[in-house]
């Protein structure tokens, strides 16, 4: 009889043309049919963020590559130094005729969404991310630095205060990059304020320039259809976020850019100034005040850099002025008329 050959024969049915060794496998067949085939660990899926936060919103803009620098350290001005630079923000404000401020993510930081470019920004951390997926390290789960819902947040002291400003006769015009609908639930008036980056919670008509302002997100980006009718005219209501390559809506860029030309100061607020056409928008003023902690582009050309959180220059400011702020702000209204074009 032909021996059974040793572990690692080859042959896939273990036999030979001899009638009994048909019968027979050989041992190491035998074990390797019993045997559960390998299984490759099964890796924890990664986290989404919740649609309705910070990273929700960038996880519905499209793949783009020229975000801007990012992670860049935050700095504040010496005790001493700030107040230097309080004290001469508060004269340009009090000799200017015609005020404007632009803002930025950084405005909102306090009421618990995080901005995009700081140490913790979500751009930052994406970055950090791919490159710890070159490196092979485990990224950071970006779900949980998503920060608070858009629905839940409140408007800060900030949001506020440019209220009061605005009431107050000291402030005309008001012009965002933020998405998160904090000006409108502080109650700032529709026709001084530019959302130049568009809304999660507004949708506008294709028809008749109808908008509408709602309490939740409404989850699209890029003037997508929201599924709803227009209350005015019954034309398609589409959302007003701006995807990368969006050009800024002429109804609020226009008005706008009128009013940071007649400006003789501008407040840039809680902004890094990186996405163009916005961060040339100072420049229109006959002069400008930047109050944020990281570096920007533009800072050179600014009359005066504050490097200090927006809360609390914003405070001193008001006070300076006598301008009281009342906190909680007045609902938005569901429509309201955008800036006259």
């Amino acid at each position: 009889m032909a021996e059974v050959p040793a572990v690692g024969w080859p042959c896939s049915s273990c036999t030979f043309v001899n009638t009994d060794l048909r019968r027979r496998t050989c041992a190491a067949c035998r074990t390797r049919r019993a045997a559960p085939p390998p299984t490759k660990p099964r890796t924890k899926r990664k986290a989404e963020a919740p649609a309705n936060t910070c990273g929700g919103y960038a996880a519905r803009l499209s793949d783009y590559k020229h975000k801007g620098v990012t992670g860049l350290p935050e700095t504040e001005d010496a005790p001493a130094v700030l107040e230097a630079k309080l004290a001469q923000l508060i004269d340009m404000v009090r000799a200017a005729e015609r005020v404007v401020v632009l803002t930025g993510a950084g405005v909102s930081t306090s009421a618990g969404l995080p901005d995009f470019r700081g140490p913790k920004g979500i751009w930052t951390l994406e970055d950090e991310a791919k490159k710890k997926k070159r490196k092979k390290a485990r990224p950071p789960d970006l779900a949980s630095i998503s920060g608070a819902s858009f629905e839940t947040v409140r408007p800060t002291f900030t949001h506020d205060a440019l209220v009061a400003l605005e009431r107050a006769g000291s402030l005309d015009f008001l012009a965002t990059q933020n998405v998160d609908g904090l000006h409108r639930r502080s109650g700032f008036p529709r026709n001084k304020l530019g959302v130049l980056h568009g809304c999660v919670f507004t949708e506008k008509c294709e028809t008749c320039g109808t908008e509408a302002f709602h309490d939740v997100d409404l989850g699209g980006v890029s003037f997508q259809p929201t599924g709803n009718a227009c209350g005015t005219c019954g034309g398609v209501m589409r959302d007003t976020v701006l995807d990368w390559d969006d050009g800024l809506p002429p109804a609020e860029w226009g008005p706008a850019e009128r009013a940071f030309g007649a400006a003789d100061v501008c407040l840039a607020l809680g902004t890094s100034l990186r996405i163009i056409p916005a961060a040339d928008m100072p420049a229109l003023a006959d002069r400008f005040v930047i109050v944020n902690l990281q570096d920007t582009p533009h800072d050179g050309a600014a009359a005066l850099v504050v490097r200090a959180r927006v809360d609390a220059v914003m405070e001193r400011l008001c006070a300076a002025l006598g301008v009281e702020v009342p906190r909680g702000g007045a609902p938005a209204p569901a429509a309201a008329p955008p800036p006259a074009g």
